[in-house]
């Protein structure tokens, strides 16, 4: 590529690019430049041009690759790669015929040939994990794969095998990862650029306050509004803190929280009792001593759903709250409700509160709506007086609060006020009802010509739809993540001045999840840009504009019902909970001793590579890729019949429980125990669900039957975590000793 100065602005010569098309700006080249020969992590805010950088990466390695080397672009949604797809045809100067897309409506026979006969080729990262695993073709002719919302690069999300196929295919190719938002901590950072395969010195990142990007964003104006529970909110709030408040010294009292103060709501938090959830799963599916561990899950089920009519409250409303508890009601009457929820709708306090709220909903019904709707409703009003033509974005957690808002919206008096519901595919109900991918499109379109102008969206709008220039964009309850905070923050001051509203509810966790978004995200760009162990390319500005981004706290002093409370629950420290008494790691080894009695194994030297063996078609949702990764473990994905084998001496069937066939399985096994000292079958119960009631005890019962029969021990696990702690002990076992 050829860059010269003309009249005034820089000119490339590249012949995969319309020079006439684009908008060069030079921040963009560099960083294009630099990403062009070494897998690199662009981080850029929303609406400077990431995808422009994709292109002009795209132009530049294709010059230095061989002729009809291979694009791919990667994005989450199909929406999203439409728009990469229109971008990429309308900036290159490739034939429109060479470019295609793939994605899961695409029959997957038809994908093999239009794979090989195109060049520029965009997916969406399911259909491409998909073909890969089922080796329908190579990526040895592929020169680059971009990543667009490479922060979804975690875990087992299809993004992390491709990345490694890639590398492992062709380590000449070159990785683009790009993103608004990688993640506040230096942790998280690295482990993505990690999954990725991108050095942590090959990170791109600019911020609002960089100069040479200033003078392309518009300004964005920040404001916290802050309201007080109602006092009918705070008499419900301090009905349900007892009630959790109970749940929470019942478990003190069972040691299974460490914590003996007389109010343990104000040091637990929902996260806690997450936590709690599974380490007493583990304990009940576990060999060891189980005292108390079956009726703390169910008290802690208890305390659950109580911290969520909580959140209910301070975020959403009196009114969200009562529809939560008709629900609970309805749902408590089905013979297979669980015992924690049968437990609470019999309490009579908890019905007391719903007798309430039923009464204000018939004779005063603004009473259960939230404080913040009012100034929703003020702000809007507002916002059209003085801009007739603005857009205004409003995210809200729940679809009932959806519901909700937009109901009262359209009865508002107000007729400059036009709403329409925003929500994802899924249908939850009746009078619920999700959202084809054709009615989203439709609804964005009627947004832009201004037959609606306010969107109530929950998070399906935060990223992957071309959601209109919105001159407001309010939150109207407050997400921790900064990851979504930044994608929802992204949605205005792209073209011209916005303005972003957070609304919270002072002294409950809406306030504190506000404080820890903003603290993340001063955190995200102090590690990527301040820290020396991640590195930004640039250092060249020494000094900066300053950001006219303004955050400003405003009191609304306009509620009919407004009283101060104390602050009810603080952060967690991590010693709060006890540590729940860990599983033996001899005893998962003594349970599975019945499957080596009385044999032997020869003292030979196990073989470095590889050490486990994973059918290709194996679920991913287990996560044992990363997690042998992260422990060092060697393994290699193949094409078998068997599920997974370890060091060529142990045999692990992981068996669906429907499916379970006993006597073909010992066919197999006999078959097979020639060659395995030791046989393992796992019967996987993590996603099952009941179709009728005790179905999953009945199945349990039924293969430890079949094990005691045959000589074998059945293994059931409920927790994905539960087959790489059993993986990982047999595997440490065999390695140590030698022998089983």
């Amino acid at each position: 590529m050829i860059e010269s100065e003309r009249e005034g602005r820089t000119i490339i010569n590249n012949i995969y690019l319309k020079e006439k098309s684009i908008e060069k700006r030079e921040y963009q080249l560099k960083i294009a430049r630099a990403c062009a020969s070494k897998n690199s992590l662009v981080v850029l805010p929303t609406g400077l041009g990431k995808t422009i950088i994709g292109v002009f990466v795209a132009a530049l390695t294709l010059e230095k690759f061989p002729e009809k080397s291979k694009i791919i672009v990667l994005a989450p949604t199909r929406p999203l790669i439409n728009q990469h797809y229109e971008s990429f045809v309308n900036l290159m100067s490739i034939p429109k015929k060479k470019f295609v897309m793939l994605t899961g409506k695409t029959p997957a026979d038809s994908r093999v040939e239009l794979f090989e006969t195109h060049q520029i080729i965009f997916y969406t990262p399911q259909t491409l994990r998909n073909d890969l695993v089922n080796l329908k073709y190579s990526l040895e002719r592929t020169c680059l794969v971009i990543f667009d919302e490479a922060h979804h690069a975690s875990g087992d999300y299809a993004y992390t095998l491709i990345a490694d196929k890639f590398v492992e295919q062709n380590p000449d190719g070159i990785i683009l990862g790009l993103t608004a938002s990688p993640g506040a901590s230096r942790e998280k950072i690295r482990i993505l650029c990690e999954n990725l395969h991108v050095p942590l010195e090959n990170i791109h990142t600019r911020t609002r306050k960089d100069a040479d990007v200033k003078t392309y964003l518009k300004p964005m104006d920040v404001y916290k509004i802050g309201v007080n529970l109602t006092e009918l909110m705070a008499d419900a709030y301090y009905a349900v803190q007892i009630l959790l408040e109970e749940r929470l010294q019942y478990l003190s009292q069972l040691n299974f929280i460490n914590s003996k103060s007389d109010k343990l709501h104000t040091k637990i938090i929902r996260k806690d009792l997450l936590k709690l959830n599974s380490e007493l799963t583990r304990i009940i599916n576990g060999d060891g001593d189980k005292t108390g561990a079956y009726s703390a899950l169910s008290v802690n089920a208890q305390g659950l759903i109580l911290f969520h009519m909580l959140e209910l409250i301070e975020q959403q409303g009196l009114d969200v709250l009562l529809i939560y508890l008709t629900k609970m009601k309805t749902k408590a009457r089905k013979k297979n409700s669980s015992k924690a929820l049968k437990i609470l709708t019999r309490d009579h306090r908890l019905n007391q509160i719903f007798i309430e709220l039923k009464k204000n909903e018939d004779y005063s019904p603004k009473k259960l709506i939230h404080p913040k709707y009012y100034s929703l409703e003020s702000l809007l009003i507002q916002e059209f007086e003085n801009n007739p033509g603005s857009r205004v974005l409003v995210f809200v957690k729940l679809r009932d609060s959806v519901k909700n808002i937009v109901d009262k919206l359209k009865t508002n008096k107000y007729s400059a006020i036009k709403p329409s519901r925003f929500v994802g595919q899924a249908t939850k109900s009746q009078d619920d009802k999700g959202l084809s991918q054709k009615q989203q499109l439709e609804i964005l379109e009627q947004f832009k010509r201004g037959h609606y102008n306010v969107l109530v969206s929950t998070n399906v709008g935060e990223e992957g739809l071309d959601i209109a220039e919105c001159d407001l964009v309010v939150f109207y309850d407050v997400v921790a993540s900064e990851i979504r905070f930044i994608q929802r923050k992204g949605r205005t001051a792209r073209h011209r001045e916005g303005k972003v509203i957070i609304l919270y509810c002072k002294g409950t966790h809406d306030e504190i999840y506000m404080h820890i978004a903003l603290t993340k995200l001063k955190k995200m760009n102090v590690n990527l840009k301040g820290e020396k162990q991640l590195q930004t390319v640039y250092s060249n500005s020494s000094h900066q504009i300053p950001e006219r981004t303004v955050i400003q706290e405003l009191q609304n002093n306009n509620m009919e019902h407004s009283i101060a409370i104390p602050q009810t629950s603080k952060i967690l420290s991590k010693q709060s909970v006890r540590p729940i008494k860990k599983i033996n790691k001899k005893e998962i080894q003594s349970s599975l001793s019945s499957f080596s009695q009385d044999r032997e194994i020869k003292h030979e030297p196990v073989k470095p590579q590889p050490e486990i063996k994973i059918n290709v078609s194996f679920p991913v949702k287990f996560g044992l890729r990363k997690k042998f990764q992260k422990d060092g473990i060697s393994f290699e994905i193949g094409k078998s019949i068997l599920d997974l084998t370890l060091f060529d001496k142990v045999l692990i069937q992981v068996i669906n429980p429907r499916k379970f066939d006993g006597d073909s399985l010992l066919k197999k096994y006999a078959l097979l125990s020639k060659k395995y000292k030791l046989i393992v079958s796992i019967f996987d119960f993590v996603d099952i669900e009941e179709e009728f009631e005790n179905e999953e005890k009945l199945l349990k019962q039924k293969f430890t039957d079949w094990g005691k029969d045959h000589k074998l021990q059945a293994i059931a696990i409920d927790l994905s975590e539960e087959l790489y702690f059993i993986l990982k002990n047999i595997y440490l076992h065999v390695k140590n000793e030698g022998v089983l």
